[in-house]
């Protein structure tokens, strides 16, 4: 959708972009496509630097095994990790970014770390001047059902940073929306 209906966003721009292996489009013959090589070999996008989560870039980590900054050998990019050293994009790590684009499936609940990395990758963003954008997507396992307890936020870390209930259902667009509008982040 973004390089079909709002190109404006990125044309032109050096974009950044914090992914994983869930970041993939399906074209009209049914073949799959990563977000990362439709921006790298879109003529009107500058793709500079990639951003992965935990489980790393192409999802091959463990779950809590620290990951290392890298080159991605696919497209020589630099790929700042955003679990190991650091969980939030460092200025250093968005020189030269124009435009820092999120595109990670999430399912919903409080306890993945994806849509907190996306949180702080927000934070990161505002500090620096820079849009943060958003490449939505369902949530796979259902988002018209809320469980859960709420966060007491004296307990807030990051597998839950805000208040919201263990099975919120929400995209990361919506949580972005959520956490931009309720705890102004």
């Amino acid at each position: 959708m973004l390089l079909e209906d709002r190109l404006d966003l990125v044309r032109g721009r050096r974009v950044g972009l914090v992914t994983n292996h869930t970041g993939i489009v399906r074209d009209e013959d049914g073949a799959v496509q990563s977000t990362i090589d439709l921006l790298h070999t879109h003529p009107e996008v500058e793709l500079v630097a990639l951003f992965g989560p935990e489980h790393g870039l192409r999802g091959t980590a463990e779950a809590g095994d620290s990951v290392d900054s890298s080159v991605d050998g696919a497209t020589g990019l630099p790929v700042h990790s955003l679990y190991g050293g650091t969980r939030k994009p460092t200025p250093e790590m968005l020189d030269g970014v124009e435009v820092l684009l999120f595109d990670i499936q999430d399912i919903g609940t409080r306890y993945y770390t994806y849509v907190w990395t996306m949180t702080l990758a927000m934070e990161a963003a505002a500090e620096a001047g820079i849009p943060f954008v958003v490449l939505d997507r369902p949530d796979p396992v259902r988002g018209d059902v809320v469980q859960g307890n709420v966060l007491d936020p004296e307990y807030s870390t990051f597998v839950g940073r805000f208040a919201v209930p263990m099975r919120h259902g929400l995209t990361p667009g919506e949580m972005a929306r959520l956490v931009a509008g309720e705890f102004g982040s």
